[in-house]
């Protein structure tokens, strides 16, 4: 084969066989392209001392087909792109001598580069945009005045594009807003410090609820959060709830809980039947409603506490949803613009308070990471535009991120277009043949129970792994609370598995929803202990500089990584419902956009879309029967 090619491409061959010695060097990058011009001057002087086939010959005694591999994907953790086979053909990387070009490089970057479109910024800096982002930019700086939305896909220049929003509003006020303080600080670290106030949602909630004028009354003051855990049988007893059909009073308390907090997630000024649990759905009309009284006692005493005694639990969404309710809340005086970072994180009831507060707002997000499956609608007068040519990922990545795009029953949008100046590969592998990358991995998963199990096989291979920041603190706790449910009964404390008092309970309500969780039982079943957890811990590496990072879909959503790994649990745990669809295909799409370089996804992810998507259109159409 290697007698057809060209010398270059022959050459080429021999520096990416050889890019393991020059990883981990200084300038490497220079390295290798001396060794291809080289390799490229030898293989002209050889040909033409010895014949067409000479240099092919010679090669191919040494080449080897693993140290190619390895080194193609040291190649991209370099930052090295293969030319595509046009450009290989054109030569323009050769000189009239038939010498490497070491001119080449900067003109093809400048020849396929996506910022193509010049401006200039209030201190007189020319700065360019990819022709999408230019065509937002400017509809947003025709009425600076207006609400404008962004919808971007994952990897295409979102945060860029604040800075230089923020530059554009040099004589405005603008606040900027995000979900999480992590996600906030690490904006404000791009735009520059001082330039511009930020808040969490949570955040502007208490601010504003403490200057507004019709917050009156017992309670009215104290809006410090409490993060404290609510014990059912104590809320029970101080709220006076009594058993309702065949529910105890703790259960029942129960139930109240998970009401307000699907009150607290949605646009409703009140709470009513349609809040209470699905499981709940054997009780009497009678029954229900007397549920969503207790449901609206509960909420009352969480925003505005009467009995003594009583320490309810206070979250950022209690506040969020107190201050969507309030008639006479407004954003404090002063501030011109709001910006909403990640707007696709952006609760409803926030949306509903800053739809009437008179400020512009400017809303950058994409719904396709929306993970709880939900997708905010906006009002028709808001100018939209939407950039889906991607900065981060190669066009290998179309094939994958498409196929979950385009099979989402609840999110419209344009599909992914791939980088030139970019190489992801994407490497499909059979679910039942699970691997261990070879190269250090991100490994992504869902939940606690995925993580669990990965924890579990990735210290049976003794590998050296780490956990994200997300995940480190209460992974312990929640092992130790599973391990401790299942042998003893002992009531768990972390938040995710808190309400079980018995690990049949447990099962029964876990089982179908999460794939991990059937391992995580079986391994209980033959006799995990604490001590077997102990001994697992000891891979645990808290250095940082571990090869292999284990963490969830949500700890990872605001970071880039080199390399990615999907779980195959993250394609099985699914629901029939278009929200389950929305919902999973949210998880991998946004698990997989993590990936700057490489991404093992299962091999089966296009009939498995396909067949999410169709389940979906079944139900839908089911419930309108």
């Amino acid at each position: 084969m290697l007698s057809s090619w060209s010398i270059p491409s022959i050459a080429a061959s021999l520096v990416i066989q050889a890019a393991a010695n020059a990883f981990g060097q200084a300038y490497p990058c220079t390295r290798l392209e001396r060794m291809l011009a080289g390799f490229v001057e030898a293989g002209m002087e050889l040909v033409r001392a010895k014949g067409k086939t000479a240099f092919a010959g010679l090669v191919a005694a040494k080449l080897d087909a693993a140290q190619i591999e390895h080194g193609l994907t040291l190649l991209l953790r370099l930052g090295i792109r293969l030319l595509e086979q046009g450009e290989v053909d054109a030569g323009e990387y050769l000189d009239p001598e038939g010498k490497w070009d070491f001119g080449f490089s900067r003109r093809h970057l400048d020849e396929i580069s996506p910022f193509t479109e010049p401006f200039q910024d209030a201190a007189g800096q020319i700065f360019n945009l990819a022709p999408q982002q230019a065509r937002a930019f400017r509809v947003f700086k025709a009425e600076l005045d207006e609400d404008f939305h962004l919808q971007a896909l994952a990897g295409t220049g979102k945060t860029f594009l604040i800075e230089r929003l923020v530059d554009s509003l040099a004589g405005y006020r603008p606040l900027i807003l995000a979900m999480t303080k992590a996600q906030l600080d690490a904006l404000q670290a791009r735009i520059g410090a001082g330039r511009v106030t930020g808040m969490t949602f949570a955040e502007l909630a208490v601010r504003s609820l403490r200057l507004d004028p019709g917050r009156q009354g017992p309670g009215a003051s104290d809006l410090s959060p409490r993060r404290t855990q609510a014990d059912m049988a104590l809320v029970a007893r101080h709220l006076a709830f009594h058993p309702v059909g065949n529910l105890t009073a703790s259960q029942v308390a129960n139930v109240a809980y998970r009401s307000v907090f699907k009150f607290c997630t949605g646009r409703d000024t009140t709470i009513g039947a349609h809040h209470i649990p699905v499981y709940s759905n054997r009780i009497s009309p009678a029954e229900k409603a007397v549920l969503v009284e207790c449901a609206q006692r509960l909420w009352d005493e969480t925003v505005r506490p009467l009995t003594s005694g009583l320490e309810l639990p206070i979250r950022g969404y209690h506040r969020i949803k107190e201050l969507s309710l309030s008639p006479t809340a407004c954003i404090e005086p002063g501030y011109t613009h709001v910006i909403v970072d990640e707007a696709h994180d952006l609760p409803l009831p926030m949306a509903q308070f800053l739809d009437r507060c008179h400020l512009p707002v400017i809303t950058l997000g994409d719904s396709c990471q929306r993970l709880d499956g939900a997708v905010a609608e906006h009002a028709p007068h808001v100018r939209r535009r939407e950039i889906f040519h991607s900065l981060r990922s190669g066009r290998e990545m179309e094939g994958a991120v498409n196929a979950l795009i385009e099979n989402n029953p609840v999110v419209h949008v344009h599909p992914l277009e791939g980088n030139r100046q970019q190489d992801t590969r994407v490497i499909y592998y059979h679910a039942n043949r699970l691997p261990l990358p070879d190269d250090p991995t991100t490994i992504l998963v869902w939940s606690e129970w995925g993580l669990f199990e990965w924890f579990q096989r990735l210290a049976n291979a003794k590998a050296r792994f780490s956990l994200l920041p997300g995940c480190a603190q209460g992974f312990r706790g929640f092992v130790e609370d599973c391990i401790h449910l299942y042998r003893d009964g002992v009531r768990p404390t972390h938040g995710a598995i808190f309400k079980f008092t018995s690990w049949e309970a447990l099962r029964k309500e876990v089982a179908g929803k999460e794939a991990a969780f059937h391992r995580i039982d079986r391994l209980l079943e033959q006799g995990y202990s604490i001590s077997d957890f102990e001994r697992a811990l000891i891979n645990l590496d808290h250095s940082g500089k571990a090869p292999y990072k284990l963490g969830t879909v949500m700890a990872a959503k605001n970071i880039e990584v080199d390399s990615v790994m999907l779980t195959p649990e993250l394609l099985a745990s699914t629901g029939s419902s278009r929200h389950d669809a929305a919902r999973a295909f949210a998880a991998i799409y946004t698990g997989g956009t993590r990936a700057r370089h490489q991404l093992y996804v299962p091999g089966q992810l296009h009939d498995w879309a396909t067949d999410v998507a169709a389940r979906a259109a079944s139900s839908r159409s089911g419930d309108k029967q």
